[in-house]
């Protein structure tokens, strides 16, 4: 679904002059490499399974992103909602003072996904205050951060490396650890993530 946004961003992009043919061949480009990245991913996820397992028990995970990582951050909610039955919530990491700090208490897991350094610096550094100002309240905190990323590490209990990928195309690859993430805990707590539980899916109901 995502590629398929690109695509048709990139096709009015074309038809209205806002983007070069070059620029559009460089993002194509760029798109056909995003399964060799999620392919290198999935090869790492060993210590995203036992990272999950360790979790089962507990009651409560929350999410924080900025940028194209918030998406990224409700995804991995949502999927956690969907598969584990816990309470979990995904936030912007802008608002983290306006409200979702309040719930951060010793060993809660929070997940951050950090932008990419090679974007827009301000907003990676942002995101590294936000992993002090958690883990400082006690917060387990779980990274999610680009390979060479070496800023995150002093601040992360646990640390899942991604590809170095373009800034508007991390979610692609971002995304698949969360994936992960969620139905190994899932299935860790004894439930069936092929059939989850009350949910009214297109694919089965009209």
């Amino acid at each position: 679904q995502l590629v398929a946004c690109y695509l048709v961003a990139l096709y009015l992009g074309q038809v209205r002059g806002t983007k070069w043919g070059d620029e559009i061949r460089t993002v194509i480009r760029q798109l056909s490499e995003i399964s060799g990245s999620v392919d290198r991913v999935l090869e790492t996820m060993e210590p995203v399974r036992e990272l999950a397992r360790s979790l089962a028990s507990h009651d409560t995970v929350l999410f924080l992103g900025r940028h194209v990582g918030y998406p990224v951050a409700l995804e991995g909610a949502l999927k956690l909602k969907e598969l584990a039955y816990m309470h979990a919530e995904g936030f912007a990491a802008g608002e983290l003072k306006h409200g979702p700090i309040a719930l951060i208490e010793d060993g809660v897991p929070v997940v951050v996904v950090v932008p990419s350094p090679a974007g827009r610096s301000v907003l990676h550094g942002k995101i590294v205050s936000n992993i002090q100002e958690i883990r400082a309240r006690g917060a387990r905190t779980v990274v999610i951060a680009e390979e060479g990323d070496d800023e995150v590490v002093p601040y992360a209990d646990h640390l899942i490396r991604i590809p170095a990928t373009p800034t508007l195309l991390q979610p692609l690859v971002a995304t698949v650890p969360l994936q992960v993430f969620a139905c190994e805990l899932a299935t860790a707590r004894g439930n069936e993530v092929d059939q989850p539980r009350n949910l009214a899916k297109s694919v089965t109901v009209e």
